[in-house]
Order: structure tokens, then sequence, then C-alpha cells
């Protein structure tokens, strides 16, 4: 809709000082002419501004004016502006056809309004909802990497413990094995002392030229021999034990990475201390 023509013939026949008062002001004529340019052109919040600054410049221009401003704020999609001309003119205006006009636009603009107001309250809403349940998630995500975390350092401290307590019984079989060690050379020493004793009562023997004596270093030989033996084998065990008992892998550290041989035909595997 073109802007009322009318318009022009009213500000023509307005009085020249109302045209004039405001020093500096652009010619209200001038501004109505750029104005439906502007509408023309569908410019239409360019086009209520400079209808806006020629009602400024006119104070008792027609009314007209006020429903054309309506006219370019409404269809600049500005309703509560549009509105707000529109009422001034009912104010103000005389004609009935552009008074039913401005009712009816009033009355679109207004449900325009509400739906637009209703819109934006349920996209709020919903916008509400999706931030609680971004907040509630980011909660949850929060209090599952804590858990988590709570659960590694649990983790972390039962392997260290476990750790701990095998490092305690290599030790231990550390101990062990020496110890084992140490008796399989004492034993080693005692069949050897009580060999050399059998030995020694052997050559007395062959030197004996009466049973008597003969009799008696052959007592001596078994005696000294069977302690020698007993100290020999006691040595032996005890060094056998103790090879067997001495741990041979050292203990990987949490998270080490350990190769370990599988029997003949089973291939390898890798161990992991976590």
């Amino acid at each position: 809709m073109r802007l009322v023509l009318i318009l022009l013939a009213a500000l023509m026949l307005a009085p020249a000082p109302a045209r004039a008062q405001r020093g500096g002001t652009r010619n209200p004529k001038e501004l109505i002419k750029q104005a439906e340019r502007l509408y023309d052109q569908k410019k239409y919040l360019e086009a209520a501004e400079a209808l806006e600054k020629a009602n400024e410049a006119m104070p008792n221009a027609d009314s007209k004016l006020l429903y054309n401003i309506a006219r370019a704020y409404d269809q600049g999609g500005k309703a509560q502006e549009a509105i707000q001309y529109y009422e001034q003119y009912k104010a103000k205006g005389t004609d009935l056809q552009l008074l039913k006009r401005a009712d009816l636009f009033i009355d679109r603009l207004r449900l325009q309004v509400q739906k637009e107001e209703a819109t934006a309250a349920t996209a709020e809403a919903e916008r509400k909802r999706l931030q609680q349940e971004a907040d509630a998630a980011r909660k949850r995500a929060q209090e599952e990497r804590a858990a988590a975390q709570r659960a590694e350092e649990a983790s972390q401290l039962k392997l260290q413990a476990a750790y701990d307590d095998a490092l305690a019984t290599r030790r231990r079989m550390q101990v062990s094995s020496f110890a084992l060690g140490g008796v399989a050379l004492a034993g080693a020493g005692v069949g050897a002392l009580f060999g050399l004793q059998a030995n020694g009562a052997r050559q007395e023997f062959n030197a004996a030229t009466d049973l008597e004596t003969k009799l008696a270093r052959a007592d001596t030989i078994r005696s000294k021999a069977l302690l020698a033996d007993i100290g020999f084998g006691v040595g032996l065990a005890s060094a056998v034990a103790a090879v067997l008992l001495y741990p041979k892998d050292p203990i990987p550290e949490p998270g080490e990475a350990r190769l370990t041989l599988a029997p003949r035909g089973a291939g390898a595997g890798v161990e992991v201390s976590f």
C-alpha cells in the first residue's frame, strides 16, 4: 500500500511557521517525498524514521501522517511501534475507512505479538530445560570423573600394597636362600671334616696289627663316614633348596611390562603390572 498522497496537500496547506519552526530541520515536504521513495524501495524502517522527523517538524500536520508511520513500521516488522502509531491515529483521525483499517491492523498485530511472546516463552522454557539437562549431564560427568579418579587412586594404592608385599616376600625368600646357602656350606664343611676323620681312622685301621684295634677303628670309620655322608647330604639338599628358593626375576614396578616365556610350542606373552 502506498503512502497516503493527501499528506503532501496537507503539508502545503500547513502554516509556514509550522514548517520551519525547527532551525536546521529538513523541509517536511522533502522528508515525506524521501519516505515515499524509501517505502517504494521496501526500506520501511528508514521510511518510518523520515516520516517521524516530518511529524516532529509539523506539530499541526494531517493525522494521516501518523497512519503512514504506523504502516511503515507495520511493514518493517516493528509491531509495538506500529500499534503505538495506529492508536495515535485512532485518537486524532477522521477517515472512517482508515480508522476501520487501523482497528483491523491493531487486532492483527496484537495477535501477532501474543503469538511471538508465546513462542518466545516456549523457546525460553525449552532453553532453560536444555540448560538444566546440560547442567545435570555436566554434573553427572564430573561425578563420574571424580568416582573414576577415586577408583583409580584406590586401585593404585592396592597395586602399590601388592607390590610392597611381593617385594617383602622376595626379600624373605632371598634371606632364606642365603641362610640355606650357609647351611649348605656348613654341611659341606662338616661332611669334609668327618670324611677326613674317617680317612684317618682307615689309615689307623690299616696300620693296626691286633684284632681289637682293627675292630675299634672299623667302628670309628663307619661312624665318621656316616656323619660325613649326612653332612654332605644336608649340604647338597640345602644348596639345591637355596638355588630353587632364590627369586630369579625382579618384581616389575607398577605399569612396567615384562616379557614372559610360555612352555615350548605355546609362544611367548607379555606380562604387565599396573
